[in-house]
């Protein structure tokens, strides 16, 4: 068997990176910084090193993991990675019935990536900006999931990504365009998750958030979301160019 990295696709579209039974799928961050991400999906702390020099050879030479839990972290820790920011892992309980959402929020059953990411950049900035590959992960990151959206005047306002795993729930992803903030779409997406997730048979839903971030933490504690304790780290490493 070859010790030879096999690469499928061509940067900056997604890449997927094996070697026997190992595996890794990479692709920019976003479109704010040509920073490469890499998802270690299975695999040696060898292999790790070696799909991080090579998608920092077609990056800007900096990589970073997904949000990992503090268990996950030791393996990229091993090979360079370092701690670059934190997030919350807040929790809510299902067995009880939210207030309805003030406002008709439906499943987009064929999401338009394009009006979506659009809402996303408006939403947030720079590093914490989602790329339209990045949103769609999001959306696959569970077996069962949905975009919920709300349209003002044919124009998408806010979304959210939420997918469900046998009882958990997880709210991937949540944006409002600011022109429309204050005004409750936000409140009104959380509450349409719950029920999409419940009726899916979730008695949880998890989502991460920046400690920073208290606008979207007041919004989430008010609507029942308790702190877990929980840290997610997200770590990065940056690889001399040896030319």
């Amino acid at each position: 068997m070859s010790n030879r990295l096999i690469v499928e696709g061509a940067w900056p579209e997604n890449l997927t990176v094996t070697r026997g039974w190992a595996r890794g799928e990479a692709r920019p961050w976003n479109d704010e910084t040509a920073a490469g991400h890499l998802r270690l999906l299975r695999g040696s702390s060898a292999f790790l090193d070696e799909a991080t020099s090579l998608v920092a050879t077609a990056s800007d030479g900096t990589v970073y993991s997904p949000a990992l839990y503090p268990a996950s972290t030791r393996i990229w820790k091993r090979v360079g990675y370092q701690p670059t920011s934190h997030l919350l892992v807040l929790e809510k309980g299902l067995s009880f019935r939210s207030e309805r959402p003030a406002r008709p929020i439906a499943a987009i059953s064929s999401p338009d990536w394009d009006d979506i990411l659009e809402v996303d950049r408006a939403a947030f900035e720079g590093f914490w900006r989602m790329s339209r590959a990045g949103l769609v992960e999001a959306a696959g990151a569970t077996p069962n999931s949905t975009v919920l959206g709300f349209h003002i005047e044919d124009r998408l306002a806010g979304y959210a990504i939420v997918g469900t795993q046998r009882t958990a729930s997880y709210l991937q992803r949540l944006a409002v365009d600011p022109e429309h903030s204050g005004q409750g779409l936000g409140t009104d997406l959380v509450r349409a998750s719950f029920d999409w997730a419940r009726r899916r048979g979730a008695r949880s839903m998890i989502l991460n958030v920046r400690e920073q971030s208290t606008a979207a933490r007041r919004l989430y504690q008010g609507e029942g979301f308790h702190d877990t304790g929980v840290r997610l780290e997200i770590l990065s490493t940056t690889v001399l160019s040896r030319t």
